[in-house]
């Protein structure tokens, strides 16, 4: 009887030792299999912050090339400032010199007329005197002399006339080329004024791309959570710059 009772309890013991390995086993195989998927997870987070260093050194390459181009940019805006405020002071003068001739050539117009309107009178008076003259009243020289004179003050005033003419004639030449260069000093300064503003709005668009950079490369430290989101945020910000500058270019074409 205790003989029996030893053996059930060996056996017992045997079935609780079996029953305890194959449990240590099932433990031994789900543990296996936790790390392998740990060990999978695990690797595609490394692939992913591989990605994310290889991603972040080419946003640093761009970022110092994006650097390099706007400190030129500046460099070319203050250029043009400087250019613009020349094309500035030229209209200024050009502008003045063109009143003064407008006003020379008014001046010169109203003393003109003055002067026709005085040889009117003088041609009126002339031909009164000849009507109200008779061949009695006067002999051959008076009438010969009095034709000589008025023939000289005509003659005189027909020269003054030509001079008048011509003075005014060069004048206005004067005013139109004045005008010409005033145009054309305007047209210069629309044309710079707009590249001014192109390149303040692409020197914009360029710190935008510096700004979204420098968030990338603060996303860049938790790739697990980040990666995508900053993938997605950077290519967007990247095509809107890229579709700008492109018009641009294709305006300046």
């Amino acid at each position: 009887m205790a003989l029996s009772n030893s053996q059930k309890e060996l056996l017992n013991l045997i079935r609780d030792v079996s029953t305890e390995k194959s449990q240590g086993e099932r433990k031994i195989v789900n543990l296996k299999r936790e790390i392998q998927q740990l060990q999978s997870e695990l690797d595609s987070v490394n692939l992913e912050l591989e990605e994310a260093k290889h991603l972040k050194e080419c946003t640093e390459q761009e970022l110092k090339g994006y650097e390099v181009e706007l400190a030129m940019s500046e460099s070319s805006i203050q250029a043009l400032e400087g250019r613009i405020s020349l094309i500035q002071d030229e209209i200024c003068t050009v502008g003045s010199d063109l009143e003064a001739l407008k006003n020379e050539e008014r001046a010169l117009r109203d003393d003109f007329i003055g002067k026709m309107f005085d040889l009117n009178a003088k041609i009126r008076k002339f031909q009164q005197s000849v009507d109200s003259a008779t061949i009695e009243a006067f002999n051959s020289d008076t009438i010969s002399q009095d034709v000589d004179m008025v023939y000289a003050n005509t003659k005189e005033t027909e020269e003054a006339k030509r001079d008048l003419e011509d003075k005014l004639a060069q004048i206005i030449s004067e005013t139109n080329i004045e005008e010409d260069k005033f145009q054309s000093e305007q047209i210069l300064y629309i044309q710079e004024k707009k590249e001014l503003e192109d390149l303040k709005h692409r020197i914009s668009l360029m710190e935008a791309v510096m700004k979204a950079s420098k968030e990338l490369q603060e996303l860049t430290i938790y790739p697990h959570y980040n990666l995508h989101f900053s993938n997605w945020n950077w290519n967007l910000i990247f095509s809107d710059v890229f579709v700008s500058l492109d018009l641009k270019r294709t305006q300046c074409k």
